[in-house]
């Protein structure tokens, strides 16, 4: 039940006498039970819609073009306030963050709904039969969903949740109902690598193409591990045989599988070209970050225009990346021949030196290494920032950042981004 806080003027709605405070009760006799619900009949063309009128329960059969919304507001019930996570997962991230932090990095969630709207990963061990009929019902579709193994007995193992062991029986049951997932593996070595790893990845491209993408990443290890179940590090060797593993599934299915850019960083092997990762549908998963990175970057260098005015720049980044943008920098000062321009990669204090993602980067760590060291223009990409602010993970802003380095801050969005700041300078 929703109680309706707005009728939109001249809508269906409207036409059809409902009113600020009725109650919406259901589509096609199922109650509505948060705002998607809503979301997916507005845009279907016939359905029948149950509006509680002052003490009367009406039911309005509605004709209406695709195009043409219903025009309900309803009250703030219907918003998907995030399912907890029941699982305790032996890589998870957030029980291996550091006490003192803003209360909100430490919500664990699990939410179908937010896979669909949001593309969060899920793991589908909190997701009961219902919700399954649902997320078919509604079309939610496409899901990202955390895999791991398809082995029961080892996901189970690693999510520590009974229901875990399901996962792959649940996946297989909703592309046979029309749902297509994109998927993705933390690996942890000795857990889920080797043979394991290989027959997860070739369970799922059995599956193809309702499972049209799977992202393999290494396992992120934080020095913030105590009384947690022991996991080793990605090294080398890892990496080259995950990598190798991917690569034959790959040849045998067809391309669906990518390994994250973190897997050949460390592998010291080159990576894919830029049209080997498609249409970059797991680049959130650090997945063809680099070449993407890489791209746009030229792209933006032949778009602007050249320039031999005198600029002073030092970039900031993570480990892993700052050789790649060093690399780069021969093409910053073709173009601008006067460019005075230094990469300064941040060691992970905060989280500890095998973190090595410039999205996990603190102000703190920045100031400790860097303070007076730093040019007067200073720039940094905004994977460091909480997304649509301008804050760290630490919780410092980028004004009081500018304030300890005394220095000028710009954030850049991209490659093609990072060479507009620098002809803006």
């Amino acid at each position: 039940m929703a109680k309706i806080v707005g009728v939109a003027s001249g809508s269906i709605a409207e036409q059809l006498g409902i009113k600020i405070d009725d109650e919406l009760l259901a589509f096609n006799g199922t109650p509505i039970d948060d705002v998607l619900d809503y979301c997916y009949y507005d845009s279907m063309d016939s359905f029948v819609m149950t509006v509680k009128i002052d003490d009367e329960i009406v039911d309005f059969e509605i004709e209406k073009d695709d195009h043409e919304l219903i025009g309900l507001d309803l009250d703030e019930s219907m918003d998907l306030t995030p399912i907890r996570c029941k699982n305790k997962c032996s890589f998870c991230f957030v029980d291996q963050l550091p006490k003192g932090m803003r209360d909100t990095l430490y919500v664990k969630d699990d939410d179908y709904r937010l896979s669909f709207v949001s593309g969060n990963f899920i793991t589908l061990s909190n997701v009961c039969e219902v919700q399954l009929e649902r997320i078919i019902r509604l079309k939610l579709s496409p899901l990202y969903i955390s895999v791991h193994a398809t082995n029961p007995v080892v996901k189970t193992r690693l999510v520590a949740n009974p229901e875990a062991g399901k996962t792959f029986e649940k996946i297989k049951y909703l592309v046979a109902n029309g749902i297509k997932v994109n998927t993705q593996i933390v690996m942890c070595p000795d857990e889920n690598d080797g043979k394991v790893l290989e027959r997860t990845l070739s369970d799922l491209a059995q599956l193809m193409p309702m499972v049209m993408t799977c992202a393999v990443v290494p396992v992120g290890l934080t020095k913030h591990r105590e009384g947690l179940y022991h996991l080793q590090e990605v090294d080398r060797a890892k990496a080259i045989e995950s990598i190798a593993i991917i690569d034959d599934i790959n040849k045998k299915f067809g391309q669906f599988a990518w390994a994250s850019d973190e897997f050949y960083i460390r592998a010291g092997l080159n990576l894919p070209s830029y049209n080997e990762y498609g249409d970059f549908d797991q680049i959130e998963n650090g997945v063809g970050l680099i070449r993407m990175f890489e791209c746009d970057l030229n792209e933006g260098l032949d778009n602007a225009r050249s320039s031999k005015k005198k600029k002073s720049v030092s970039l900031v980044t993570g480990v892993s990346f700052a050789p790649f943008l060093e690399s780069y920098l021969s093409l910053l000062t073709d173009k601008f021949s006067r460019l005075d321009i230094d990469v300064n990669a941040v060691t992970n204090d905060f989280f500890g030196e095998s973190i090595t993602v410039a999205g996990l980067i603190t102000a703190g760590d920045i100031i400790s290494q860097y303070k007076g060291k730093l040019k007067k223009n200073v720039i940094l990409p905004a994977t460091m920032l909480r997304e649509f602010t301008t804050t760290f993970l630490d919780g410092m802003s980028i004004k009081e950042l500018e304030k300890e380095l005394g220095v000028i801050v710009h954030v850049a969005q991209s490659g093609e981004h990072l060479v507009r700041i620098i002809a803006s300078i």
